[in-house]
């Protein structure tokens, strides 16, 4: 089916494996750039989650306060 709509495109055989492998690689990425993640939620993160961020900022304040005694 995809080979006959690129065999139908007037150009050379090397522009119809371009045009081909382009369209699958897209449909291939696209669930990864459609989802809608939190920052530090999804597998390759390297941002932290916001809770996380905020426990730290309480725990420093905690530790300042306690040493501040």
């Amino acid at each position: 089916m995809i080979r006959q709509l690129l065999q139908k495109l007037p150009v050379g055989q090397n522009v119809q494996v371009f045009v081909g492998t382009s369209i699958l690689l897209g449909l291939c990425a696209v669930p990864v750039f459609s989802r809608d993640t939190r920052a530090g939620h999804d597998l390759f993160s390297q941002e932290k989650p916001q809770a996380i961020i905020e426990n730290e900022g309480r725990l420093r304040k905690n530790y300042a306060s306690s040493k501040g005694e």
